[in-house]
C-alpha cells in the first residue's frame, strides 16, 4: 500500500515538474497546444456528428430487430427498393412468421386550422399498431387503440411533441379535445415523444390511422405504402429473407398480372436511415483523423527539437540514479499535459463547430437527437488525447534517452550534434506530413472538380426569377372532379393578373425535388411487353405554360391548350429521353402511347429536365394535361405553382398568398421557395462535406508547412558554424541557399511521392461521393501535388535565405 501511495507521488512530482517546464518555455508550449487543439477540436466536431448519425441506437426498443420491407424487381433493377401495395401489406403482415409484427404507413399532408388560419402540417397515416411495433407509447394519452384503422371508426390524432409544444403550449389538456384536419374533427389520444419522433430523422407532426380508399383495397398495383416490421427475438433477418422470397413468389403465382417479375427485400431500419451518408460521415471522420496525426507529427519535431537543448538535463538524472524508463516517463507526462490542455482547448473549438453547424447538418444528415458533446463523446476525445501524446511523446522520448551520458555531461553548455537516427526520425516526421496533407488535398480537389461539374451540370430549365410554391389539395371540399376548375384555374388566373408575373402554371410534381413516381406505358404498334417487363416513365400532370415558366424548351410540337383536358382523345406530351428511347430517327408527334390500355397521342417533345436532382440523369417523362378527368390521379394532395417574375421571386411571395386567399382564405401555401434555392438546396450535402474537406486540407497544409519550416530552420540552427565556414572559405550566398533548399525540397518531394501512392489507393473509397469526374483525376493529383511544392519551396527558402545571411565571424564564433 505504501509502494502504490509512494508511486501516486512520483506521478503528482511528474505532473508538476511538467508544469514548470512548460511554463518556462511559454513558446513551445503555444504552439504544441494550438496544433493539437486544431486537430482535437475537428475530431470532438465530426465524431459528434458521427456518434448522434452511426453510432447512436435509434430512439426505439431494440432497434436492431427493425426492418424495412420492400418490393423488388430483380430482373429490371436488382438494386431498386419500391414501395408496396396494400394487398401485399397485408399478405406479409398473415405470412411472416419471423415478425412479431408489421405495420404499414404513409406520408401524407393536411391542413390544421389555427386561430391564425390553417397550416400546412405533416402527417403519418399508419395503421393502428405502429407504435406497437415500434416499442414507442405517447408520452401522454393511450395512443391508437385496436380498431382505430377500420372503415367507420371515428377519427382520431396522436400529436408529435413538437407540435404539442409550438401550437398549444405543452397544454397536457390537449389531449381528449378535438383538432380540425382537412375540415373533419379529431380527437387527440396521444402525444408522442420528441425523442422518439418517427420516421428517425424527420419531423412529422401528427400521427392518423391509414385507412385505405376503395380504389386501393384490391389494387396489387398501387405501390405507395412503407413497411415496418419487427423481427421475433432471436430470428436472423436472413430467416425473414427466405421467408419473403417464398411468399413473394406464391404472391407473383397468384396475381402474375401484377406481379410478375416483384420479389421482395428486407433491410435493417437503421441502414435505410443512415445508409446514404455512412461514407460521407466515415471520409469526414477519416480526414479529420489524418489532420490529427499530422498535428502529432508537428508537435513530435518540436519535442525532438526541444529535448535536444535538454540533454545535459537528462543526462544529470542519469547519473544521479534515474532509470530510463523513469525519465521515459517524465517526459510522456509533459507530452500527456500538452494533449490534455490542447483538449480542453479541442472541446472549446468543437463546440463552437457543432453550434455553428447544427443547421446545415440537420438539413444534410438525418440526426435523430441533438448535437452534444455527450459522454461517449468527451470519452473518444479522452482516448484520442491519451493516444496523441502516446504517438507524438514516446519517440522523442526514446530518442532523448539515447544521448551518451559521457558526452552529454563532458563540457557544459556545449550543443551536441544530434544522432543519425534523430535526423532520420525527425526527416520521416516531414515526409509523413506532406504525404498526409497531400492525400488531404487531393480528397478535397476530387470533391471540389465533382461539384463544380456538378454545379455546371444543365438541368434543363431556367431556374432565374422562377417562384415556386405548394398548393395543398383537401379532398373532402375539393374533390378531384372539381379540384380544377373550383381551384386550381382561380388561383392561375390571379396568380398571372400579378404585377412582375410574366406567366403561371402548376405541375403535380416540381422537376429536381421529386422524382421515382412512375407509371407504365407501351406505344402503340410496338409488342406490348410480357408481365413484370413494362416500360416505365415519370408521370407529371401539367397545365398550359408550365414549360414557358420554366425554360424548358419545346422541341417538337405544340403546348398544352384548356380545351386539351376537355378532349375525347387523350393527348400527351413527352420529354427527350422517351424519345430517344422509341423514336430514335422519326418525329414523335402523331405516334401513341398506351396509358392504362386507352391511347394518348403525342402533341408534344420537351427537352429533359432532371427530376431527381442534378446529380442523376433525366428520366423518361409523361405530361399529361392538368384538367384531364383522369389526370387527377396523379396529383398527391398538392401540386406546385410555377411563376416565372420579372422581379425577385422572393418579392411577389405576399401578393401570391394574397391573391390564393381571394380564391380560398382557408387555404395555405407551404414550402415557397426560387427555383434557384431549389436548385441550391438539392446540392447542399455535397456543399457541407466539400467545404468541411476543404477546411481540413487547408489545416492540413498550414500544419505540414509550419512542419518543413520547422524541421530547415532547425537544420540551419544546428548548422549555422558550417555555414559561417562554407562562406569564410569563399562560399557563395546562393550556394548556402541551394545546399539547404535541396535538403528540404528532397523531404517535400519524398513526401509529395508517397502522397500521390496513398491517394491512388484511397481515391475508390470517395468514388461514391463524386460526379464527372474520376477518383484518379490527373490534373486534380499535378495540380495540388504542385501547390503543395510550392508551398514547400518557400517553407525552405526562408530559412535558407536566413542561413545565407549568417557573418560568417559570428557564426565560427557562436558555439
Amino acid at each position: 500500500m505504501a509502494r502504490f501511495a509512494d508511486g501516486w507521488r512520483d506521478i503528482g512530482g511528474d505532473f508538476r515538474f511538467a508544469l514548470r517546464m512548460l511554463r518556462k518555455d511559454p513558446l513551445f508550449t503555444v504552439v504544441a497546444v494550438l496544433c493539437l487543439a486544431f486537430g482535437i477540436g475537428a475530431n470532438a466536431a465530426i465524431f459528434s456528428v458521427v456518434d448522434a448519425v452511426l453510432l447512436r441506437p435509434l430512439p426505439y426498443q431494440e432497434p436492431e430487430r427493425l426492418v424495412r420491407l420492400f418490393e423488388t424487381t430483380p430482373a429490371r433493377d436488382p438494386k431498386w427498393l419500391g414501395s408496396v401495395s396494400w394487398p401485399n401489406y397485408q399478405d406479409w403482415a398473415a405470412q411472416l412468421p419471423s415478425l412479431e409484427g408489421v405495420a404499414a404507413y404513409e406520408f401524407q399532408g393536411r391542413n390544421l386550422m389555427t386561430p391564425e388560419g390553417a397550416e400546412r402540417v405533416g402527417v403519418v397515416a399508419t395503421t393502428a399498431n405502429l407504435f406497437q411495433v415500434l416499442g414507442t407509447p405517447p408520452r401522454l394519452g393511450p395512443g391508437f387503440s385496436v380498431g382505430d384503422d377500420q372503415p367507420g371508426a371515428a377519427p382520431v390524432v396522436v400529436v408529435s411533441e413538437g407540435l404539442w409544444q409550438r401550437r398549444f403550449g405543452s397544454d397536457p389538456g390537449l389531449v381528449g379535445r378535438t383538432l380540425t384536419l382537412d375540415g373533419q374533427p379529431h380527437t387527440v389520444v396521444g402525444i408522442l415523444p420528441a425523442s422518439t419522433g418517427f420516421p428517425a430523422g424527420a419531423k412529422m407532426d401528427v400521427f392518423i390511422p391509414f385507412i385505405p380508399s376503395a380504389d386501393r383495397v384490391d389494387n396489387r398495383g398501387a405501390h405507395f405504402l412503407s413497411v415496418l416490421g419487427r423481427l421475433r427475438p432471436g430470428v436472423p433477418a436472413r430467416t425473414l429473407g427466405a421467408e419473403l422470397t417464398e411468399v413473394s413468389r406464391r404472391i407473383e403465382e397468384a396475381h402474375p398480372a401484377q406481379q410478375a417479375g416483384r420479389s421482395a427485400a428486407a433491410v435493417s431500419l437503421a441502414e435505410t436511415v443512415v445508409g446514404d451518408v455512412r461514407p460521407t460521415l466515415l471520409l469526414l471522420q477519416g480526414a479529420v483523423l489524418l489532420v490529427l496525426l499530422i498535428a502529432c507529427a508537428n508537435v513530435a519535431n518540436l519535442l525532438l527539437a526541444r529535448t535536444s537543448t535538454r540533454q545535459q538535463e537528462i543526462a544529470i538524472r542519469f547519473a544521479l540514479g534515474a532509470s530510463r524508463g523513469r525519465v521515459i516517463r517524465q517526459l510522456l507526462v509533459e507530452s500527456l499535459m500538452l494533449s490534455l490542455v490542447g483538449a480542453l482547448l479541442g472541446v472549446l473549438l468543437g463546440s463552437w463547430g457543432v453550434s455553428s453547424l447544427a443547421n446545415l447538418v440537420r438539413t444534410s444528415f438525418p440526426l435523430t437527437g441533438e448535437l452534444p458533446l455527450n459522454g461517449r463523446v468527451l470519452g473518444f476525445l479522452l482516448a484520442v488525447s491519451i493516444g496523441s501524446a502516446l504517438v507524438f511523446g514516446l519517440a522523442p522520448a526514446l530518442q532523448a534517452t539515447r544521448t551518451p551520458l559521457r558526452a552529454s555531461l563532458a563540457e557544459p553548455g556545449a550543443k551536441l550534434s544530434p544522432s543519425r537516427s534523430h535526423h532520420y526520425f525527425r526527416d520521416a516526421l516531414v515526409v509523413v506530413e506532406m504525404a498526409l496533407s497531400l492525400v488531404l488535398l487531393v480528397g478535397a480537389g476530387l470533391l471540389l472538380r465533382g461539384f463544380v461539374t456538378l454545379l455546371g451540370t444543365e438541368p434543363g430549365l431556367e431556374a432565374r426569377n422562377v417562384l415556386t410554391a405548394h398548393l395543398p389539395i383537401t379532398a373532402a371540399q375539393y374533390p378531384r372532379e372539381e379540384v380544377v376548375d373550383r381551384l386550381f384555374k382561380p388561383i392561375l388566373e390571379k396568380a398571372r393578373a400579378l404585377p412582375g408575373v410574366q406567366s403561371a402554371a402548376l405541375i403535380s410534381l416540381l422537376p429536381i425535388q421529386t422524382a421515382w413516381t412512375s407509371g407504365d406505358y407501351a406505344v402503340e404498334g410496338e409488342q406490348v411487353a410480357d408481365p413484370g417487363k413494362s416500360l416505365f416513365a415519370e408521370f407529371r400532370t401539367t397545365s398550359p405554360d408550365l414549360f414557358k415558366s420554366l425554360g424548358i424548351p419545346l422541341l417538337a410540337g405544340r403546348d398544352f391548350t384548356e380545351d386539351d383536358g376537355q378532349r375525347a382523345d387523350r393527348v400527351v406530351i413527352i420529354n427527350q429521353a422517351l424519345a430517344r428511347r422509341h423514336f430514335q430517327g422519326s418525329d414523335a408527334v402523331g405516334r401513341r402511347l398506351l396509358i392504362a390500355g386507352q391511347p394518348a397521342e403525342i402533341v408534344g417533345v420537351v427537352g429533359d429536365v432532371r427530376q431527381a436532382g442534378l446529380d442523376q440523369a433525366p428520366l423518361p417523362e409523361v405530361h399529361l394535361p392538368y384538367n384531364h378527368p383522369q389526370a387527377t390521379l396523379w396529383y398527391f394532395q398538392a401540386v406546385t405553382l410555377v411563376l416565372k417574375t420579372s422581379t425577385p421571386p422572393a418579392n411577389l411571395v405576399p401578393s401570391l398568398r394574397g391573391a390564393v386567399r381571394a380564391v380560398d382564405s382557408e387555404q395555405p401555401l407551404y414550402n415557397l421557395f426560387s427555383m434557384e434555392e431549389i436548385v441550391q438546396q438539392s446540392v447542399a450535402g455535397r456543399r457541407l462535406s466539400l467545404s468541411l474537406l476543404g477546411v481540413f486540407a487547408l489545416i492540413a497544409l498550414v500544419l505540414a508547412t509550419a512542419g518543413l519550416y520547422g524541421v530547415i530552420s532547425y537544420l540551419v540552427s544546428q548548422r549555422t558554424q558550417e555555414m559561417g565556414i562554407r562562406m569564410a572559405l569563399g562560399a557563395p550566398p546562393g550556394r548556402v541557399v541551394r545546399l539547404v533548399m535541396d535538403q528540404g525540397m528532397k523531404l517535400a518531394g519524398l513526401g509529395i511521392g508517397l502522397g500521390v501512392i496513398a491517394s491512388i489507393v484511397l481515391s475508390r473509397y470517395i468514388e461514391s461521393l463524386l460526379f464527372g469526374v474520376s477518383g484518379r483525376d490527373p490534373l486534380t493529383f499535378v495540380g495540388f501535388s504542385a501547390l503543395l511544392g510550392a508551398v514547400a519551396l518557400v517553407a525552405t527558402w526562408l530559412p535558407a535565405r536566413r542561413a545565407s545571411r549568417v557573418d560568417p565571424i559570428v557564426a565560427i564564433q557562436n558555439r
